[in-house]
């Protein structure tokens, strides 16, 4: 039995450390890998305690720094290690899976500014900014992509796109960092929801069914907030503040708007006996297709306001 446990506490660890070195490795699994990069010492501190879940995260960040050195090391202590720990002490003291996701929520949203002022103070590189760079290299990449289609931007217009890009993730950084907070917040507990239920451990806290996601109507005093701001912005063209608050509370405001109208076309696709995996395919369509996305945004305000999900009862 000892073994066993000693077993499964080693492969929670190397698992995490592998996670991290594809996500360094290869670009394109990166997106998913940090999603879920919480999910296995979250595990581990499940099955089998803080004390081992935080040996552990000492353990990978050695065998990381042995591999890649202290730079990747000190990334991987917070966006595994300690998130994950996070996740998984809050997710034995929460009473529902409401009370999960708000506190999960705002420990991402902690680890990943602390981690972003420590290690600004000691590189000097903030490592969730776009340099420009990087945001060359992406525009390239998407030139290069449309090169053999026949379309091929020029040199001077490749630069003007890769200003705009800086420009908008500096602006927009803060709503970034929330919103993917609460996407990398509900991938990991599906992650550990499903692994758990596979395993026959203890079952996580539940949500409710995401057809009956509603958000209260007090979250339109926010939406006036914002739209003030984005007045006292044109008002006062040179006080930036304005513009970055209003920017980022309305880009929060519109994911949440977003979610709202999805659950209420999931709500709609159940009460039609749609089957769940083609659901799920319309609603990430609906998530990544903006002009239905926007819709669903616009759906999601009056949804709020109305409780739509009323009416079509009654109907």
């Amino acid at each position: 039995m000892r073994s066993k446990i000693i077993f499964e506490w080693i492969f929670w660890i190397l698992l995490s450390v592998l996670m991290f070195t594809v996500g360094i490795l290869v670009a394109l699994a990166a997106p998913l890998v940090v999603l879920v990069a919480p999910a296995p010492f979250m595990l581990l501190l499940r099955r089998q305690g803080l004390k081992e879940a935080l040996t552990g995260a000492l353990l990978g960040s050695v065998i990381v720094y042995v591999i890649s050195g202290p730079v990747p090391a000190f990334m991987y202590v917070f966006t595994f290690g300690l998130i994950g720990i996070a996740f998984g002490v809050i997710s034995k003291k929460a009473k529902n899976g409401i009370d999960f996701i708000l506190a999960a929520l705002t420990a991402s949203i902690t680890v990943k500014v602390i981690l972003m002022i420590v290690f600004t103070r000691i590189t000097g590189v903030n490592p969730f900014a776009m340099t420009p760079e990087t945001a060359v290299g992406v525009v390239n990449s998407i030139s290069s992509a449309l090169s053999g289609s026949g379309l091929s931007p020029s040199q001077t217009a490749i630069q003007g796109y890769a200003s705009a890009m800086v420009e908008t993730v500096s602006l927009l950084m803060p709503s970034m960092l929330i919103l993917f907070s609460a996407v990398d917040t509900f991938a990991t507990y599906a992650v550990v929801s499903f692994v758990l239920k596979k395993l026959g451990s203890e079952k996580l806290v539940k949500l409710p069914p995401f057809g009956i996601w509603r958000f209260p109507k007090n979250i339109f005093w926010a939406l006036l907030a914002a739209l003030i701001l984005d007045f006292a912005s044109k008002s006062f063209p040179d006080n930036r503040v304005f513009v970055v608050i209003s920017a980022n509370l309305m880009e929060v405001l519109r994911g949440i708007f977003m979610v709202e109208g999805i659950s209420l076309c999931w709500y709609y696709m159940t009460r039609r006996g749609i089957h769940r995996a083609l659901k799920t395919v319309i609603a990430v369509f609906c998530l990544f297709f903006p002009p239905v996305s926007y819709i669903l945004s616009m759906v999601g305000i009056f949804d709020i306001w109305y409780d739509l999900r009323n009416r079509i009862r009654r109907k």
